[in-house]
């Protein structure tokens, strides 16, 4: 188990590169796309910096 030793990825959307996938999704759907991961979910509201 990854996680007893810090690695957090497995559960932290933000760290595994969700946001750069959603950005793709943005791209490809001229800015409508819907099934984003990041926008409106509960890490995005915890995890602000």
């Amino acid at each position: 188990d990854a996680e007893k030793y810090g690695y957090t990825a497995t559960k932290h959307q933000r760290e595994v590169g969700a946001g750069y996938f959603d950005e793709v999704a943005q791209v490809v759907a001229g800015g409508a796309a819907s099934t984003t991961a990041l926008t409106g979910s509960t890490e995005e509201e915890q995890f602000v910096k």
